[in-house]
């Protein structure tokens, strides 16, 4: 298990290292939007916003971890079939399910490369944030953060696998993927708290695991006295994943039979 997952993380770094002007221009990417959104916090600095007080009025702070850590969650609901389609363009998702290996853990071996990049560039927020803007943040509380990361990646584990197998099917993206991604932007919290969108609104956020992920860390690297522990949303997403795995699991199965039967694995 671990030679193989070497295997993949070595693999996809020598394919990352091939491009080095799309490394460079992602570490600027990061820079410039932590830039924006602490000018953007200086131009509201003082103004009621419901839910901010939590956090002692500083949306930068609170922007700051949404924007760091909700690519690297999302990913786990969107990444597995970005591994599928990959595969199917270049033809070697076939030998994935043909390899002695489950191909479900082979897929989640070949997301792991992307997993640490995202986590990296989560870091790399958090650094520019804290040093070039003063954000003020809990870096002790880091390692908690990243089983916080670890149970989200779960959590969402299941909505990946049901996009997988919608892909493997179909040979298209996946609509649920497109449809979770603009849902987590706007209710998830990560741009506003959760607090502060209507009431509906509220209720659906709620139906959303990456809403508790984004919410427990900053429970536990914001520098804010009004701040208690991660407990209820670590519960969710625990509930998450006992609910969400298990239909994710079945719904991939059924796709890949469905595929092996029509004989349209390996077509793309």
């Amino acid at each position: 298990m671990g030679t193989k997952a070497l295997a993949f993380l070595v693999r996809d770094a020598r394919i990352e290292a091939s491009y080095r002007l799309d490394v460079l221009l992602r570490i600027i990417g990061a820079l410039v939007s932590v830039a924006t959104f602490y000018f953007i916090a200086r131009l509201f600095e003082g103004a009621p916003v419901a839910g901010l007080e939590r956090y002692g009025g500083d949306y930068f702070q609170f922007v700051l971890i949404g924007i760091a850590f909700s690519s690297l969650i999302t990913m786990s609901a969107d990444g597995l079939a970005e591994v599928v389609h990959e595969g199917q363009h270049d033809g070697t998702l076939e030998i994935l399910f043909l390899s002695p290996t489950p191909v479900i853990l082979s897929l989640a071996l070949a997301l792991l490369w992307p997993l640490l990049w995202m986590l990296g560039e989560a870091l790399l927020y958090l650094l520019a944030g804290a040093l070039l803007f003063e954000a003020q943040l809990v870096w002790h509380k880091l390692p908690q953060a990243l089983l916080v990361i670890a149970l989200a990646i779960l959590a969402n584990a299941g909505i990946g696998l049901i996009n997988a197998g919608f892909v493997l099917v179909t040979k298209r993206s996946s609509p649920l993927s497109r449809l979770m991604d603009l849902l987590v932007l706007l209710l998830a919290g990560v741009y506003v708290p959760v607090e502060a969108l209507p009431t509906w609104l509220q209720a659906l956020s709620r139906l959303i695991p990456t809403t508790y992920a984004i919410q427990a860390l900053r429970h536990l690297l914001a520098d804010s006295s009004a701040l208690q522990g991660p407990r209820w949303e670590l519960l969710a997403l625990a509930l998450f994943t006992l609910l969400l795995l298990p239909v994710g699991l079945l719904a991939f199965q059924v796709a890949a039979r469905w595929a092996k039967a029509d004989g349209s694995l390996a077509q793309f």
